[in-house]
């Protein structure tokens, strides 16, 4: 999905990095880094803490540098994050599959030149962690990220946050519903095949 203008009612500047950025902080997203360390190095993280169902999780996003974007960077670096992000401990590990923790990585272009890779066959969801790429280019004010499908699943609202932020979309959205009405649905699906079972054994 491409944006090319500022949304009217955006009041951050012409700059979709500066805005996005801006609106991150307005949301109750913050960084230990600095605006200079961001020009000077080419990397910040926003970090936001979250609470789903009875699991904690993180919303993070990710601003690289890059001089330029192909599929090879894209590649790697999806591997590079979803790696560094994936569930670690037992605990974390066992409740994987409610996605806690969802990574948004903004591929920051230093070029000029418009892209239109199609960025959902780098969108990953491992070990407890959602990695969605985003490609941002300031010069021409593009942003592109995974283009909206019903078979994408619980990726859908985590993507229209995104747009939320970007100013595309008025109303927020709850990115985790889905995900934590399917895991209580397997729960009960669980539950009925034990209870099937005990009454088997029973007969």
């Amino acid at each position: 999905m491409l944006k090319a203008e500022r949304p009217i009612e955006s009041p951050y500047g012409s700059d979709p990095v500066a805005r996005l950025m801006k609106r991150l902080t307005d949301e109750g997203f913050t960084t230990d880094q600095t605006e200079q360390e961001w020009t000077e190095f080419g990397e910040i993280i926003f970090r936001r803490a979250e609470k789903i169902s009875f699991a904690s999780g993180e919303t993070i996003f990710i601003f690289t540098r890059v001089p330029e974007i192909n599929e090879r960077i894209l590649r790697q670096t999806s591997q590079a994050v979803v790696h560094s992000y994936s569930a670690r401990s037992v605990s974390q590990k066992a409740l994987s599959v409610l996605q806690s923790t969802t990574v948004y990585h903004c591929l920051v272009s230093e070029s000029e030149q418009p892209h239109n890779e199609t960025l959902n066959p780098f969108i990953t969801r491992t070990g407890g962690a959602t990695f969605i790429p985003v490609v941002i280019v300031p010069e021409i004010n593009e942003v592109l990220y995974p283009v909206l499908e019903e078979k994408v699943g619980s990726i859908r609202p985590r993507v229209q946050y995104l747009q939320y932020l970007l100013g595309e979309r008025r109303e927020n959205v709850n990115m985790h519903r889905m995900t934590v009405q399917a895991f209580y649905v397997s729960i009960a699906v669980v539950a009925l095949l034990l209870i099937a079972i005990g009454l088997s054994f029973v007969h």
